[in-house]
């Protein structure tokens, strides 16, 4: 189990550092995961803000893949299923998909750094989290909504 494997191969302090902002709360969780071994754990930021969670905490190609799964939930009643899904499942899981995220993260930094502070001090730059990376999901969300109005907007006027 990943979770079981970041607790045994970094140092708490290692992970405190990634982590950085609720890293108590995390390592809480994660130590009552791996020792029920346990996939699940809930998480009511992750359930309540899904992809802006998972932005604010730097996983990209999860709030890449969160985005691209929701374009079903424009498929009536069957979207509402998934999103309702997705959503609980992000709640339920975020705390795994999580540690499964620093656990690589921190090997990939583990195979840079020469000695345990250096690791450290990487840990500190590349984790954490990060609220420009939420501000330039919104402009992006936004600049899509808007594309996409006007090409409605646009075959609805050519007779589409």
């Amino acid at each position: 189990m990943v979770i079981k494997k970041l607790l045994d191969e970094f140092d708490e302090e290692i992970i405190k550092a990634y982590v950085q902002k609720n890293s108590e709360y995390y390592l809480l969780k994660w130590r009552l995961m791996a020792e029920t071994y346990s996939k699940t754990s809930w998480n009511w930021a992750a359930f309540l803000l899904g992809g802006w969670w998972m932005v604010y905490r730097k996983m990209y190609l999860y709030t890449f893949l969160l985005l691209l799964s929701s374009l079903i939930t424009w498929i009536p009643i069957l979207g509402w299923i998934v999103g309702l899904a997705i959503w609980i499942g992000i709640g339920l899981f975020g705390n795994y998909i999580y540690g499964q995220h620093v656990y690589k993260k921190l090997k990939e930094l583990s195979l840079i750094a020469k000695n345990e502070e250096e690791l450290r001090t990487l840990a500190l730059q590349k984790g954490g989290t990060s609220v420009i990376a939420v501000i330039i999901l919104i402009v992006l969300v936004l600049i899509f909504e808007i594309l996409l109005i006007l090409m409605m907007s646009a075959s609805n006027s050519s007779g589409w």
